[in-house]
């Protein structure tokens, strides 16, 4: 019988000394810890599913007292999200961006403009991929800054994988880390998940993390 493991405390810090900064992610770093200096009312930030992105615009949204605009948002008047004194977020863009909220993205960015707010968007495509046919649409959001953020290189994705794991409380030897990082899907989403479904199992089987542990439990069928 297996014991059963709850996780009372174990959350990954959102600090902006924390966050581990490279060359694949600088740009984008850069950007967001000059706000409020910023040369315009929004800024795009595009990249791959796991490079970063969304641990980026959560420490952002901190810092600027930041919501993130749900697709419930689009069935009401834009100027409603403005009654609150807060700036915006929008994630996964890309798979948002429709014929049927053209328009109301059009009249929020103007009223953010009006309203001196700003604003975030995530996309894993560069604006250009997003193939926006309101050309009044597609004029200002390509007068926004879009930077990229790269995939991970091994260096990186090991510094952010120990983080991770520091966070969450994991004591995991760099041999099987390094494990971890050639066995499963090289992003930082899919490290975290199974950091936490290991720990969660070592907990439950009373075993330590060691390399023959992970080598085991990452077998086929085992997580």
């Amino acid at each position: 019988m297996q014991q059963e493991v709850f996780d009372f405390h174990k959350t990954e810090r959102l600090d902006w000394n924390d966050f581990v900064e490279s060359d694949e992610n600088r740009g984008a770093l850069l950007y967001l810890t000059k706000w409020p200096d910023w040369s315009s009312r929004g800024i795009i930030i595009h990249g791959e599913s796991g490079t970063g992105k969304t641990h980026l615009a959560a420490l952002w949204a901190q810092t600027a007292n930041a919501v993130y605009v749900l697709k419930e948002s689009f069935s009401h008047n834009p100027r409603d999200l403005f009654d609150a004194e807060c700036n915006f977020v929008f994630d996964n863009f890309d798979t948002i961006i429709n014929r049927e909220n053209y328009h109301w993205l059009f009249h929020f960015f103007n009223i953010v403009k009006e309203k001196n707010r700003f604003f975030l968007v995530l996309s894993r495509l560069h604006p250009s991929f997003w193939n926006v046919e309101l050309s009044d649409l597609r004029s200002r959001l390509f007068t926004l800054p879009a930077v990229a953020v790269e995939t991970p290189r091994d260096d990186l994705l090991l510094r952010i994988s120990q983080k991770i794991a520091g966070d969450l409380g994991i004591m995991m030897p760099g041999d099987a880390m390094i494990h971890i990082l050639n066995t499963v899907e090289r992003n930082v989403n899919s490290v975290a998940d199974v950091l936490k479904k290991l720990d969660k199992l070592s907990l439950q089987q009373k075993r330590t993390l060691s390399l023959s542990f992970v080598r085991n439990a990452l077998t086929p069928q085992k997580i």
